[in-house]
């Protein structure tokens, strides 16, 4: 029998991230006083990140991103190799940033009080964007597009699955993606929040962003779905243009991701 990812989230989960890997606002947490909810929201404040927010970051992805099916996909084994998820995640995240160092992408983070210490700021939201220009093969660019390594020695990692999402994720954004916008698009690639956090307001300020953004440069914004993200994703404007579909052969486990694209 097959296993969609879709049907394995926890009946707590509402919706799906970008990745994309792609992850939103999902679960309150019951244990944060309204009081301090509301001094959460009214203290959020976007900002972009840099490699000195490498390690606020990685926490931020080990502590969020298991919650999207996509990841147990591709790392089923991150509870028995702790030290390599930890590891390889950190490196994965330095090369984002890298690339929003030389202005690849666009790391975008929301920092807001934190909720044990209000008097602290921490960040509580992330997003990685591949910037428009960026998109399509261009040798003779100043600045070329550094793209995370799989790092398939990672024992963490489930190699097969790994390749097979590589894989029918860069034809699918070619595909819908780059086939119709060429290098006129804003992919959101990741987009997360801590589970403190959740059903606060971060994400959809993320994805304001890059809305916003795009609407200056007269682009579109394009991303791949996860459960928890889609119902955000499609209140703000975003439509499905086709579905990707991840397995390996002989492998029961997939994944079905919607393209979604918004234009303004």
């Amino acid at each position: 029998m097959r296993r969609s990812l879709w049907n394995t989230l926890p009946a707590a989960l509402v919706f799906w991230v970008g990745y994309l890997y792609f992850f939103s606002d999902s679960r309150r947490d019951s244990t944060t006083p309204q009081f301090d909810q509301d001094n959460i929201r009214s203290g959020m404040a976007v900002r972009a990140a840099t490699l000195t927010d490498l390690d606020e970051i990685t926490s931020l992805g080990l502590a969020s991103l298991h919650d999207d099916p996509i990841w147990p996909y591709r790392f089923p084994k991150a509870k028995q190799h702790r030290d390599d998820h930890i590891k390889y995640s950190r490196i994965r995240f330095s090369e984002y940033l890298e690339n929003a160092e030389t202005g690849v992408y666009s790391a975008m983070v929301v920092e807001a009080p934190s909720k044990d210490d209000a008097s602290e700021k921490k960040i509580i939201a992330m997003s990685m964007w591949l910037l428009p220009g960026y998109h399509l093969p261009n040798s003779d660019a100043s600045v070329q597009v550094k793209r995370p390594s799989d790092h398939t020695e990672r024992r963490d990692a489930d190699p097969a699955r790994m390749a097979e999402f590589r894989k029918q994720i860069g034809q699918a954004k070619k595909t819908w993606f780059d086939n119709v916008y060429g290098d006129r698009q804003l992919n959101l690639m990741i987009l997360a929040t801590h589970p403190d956090y959740r059903r606060l307001g971060a994400a959809a300020k993320l994805v304001k962003w890059g809305q916003d953004k795009a609407k200056k440069e007269q682009v579109a914004v394009t991303l791949f779905s996860s459960p928890m993200g889609y119902p955000l994703y499609s209140k703000v404007g975003f439509t499905v243009v086709g579905t990707v579909h991840v397995q390996v052969e002989g492998d029961d486990a997939f994944a079905d991701l919607p393209a979604m694209v918004w234009k303004p």
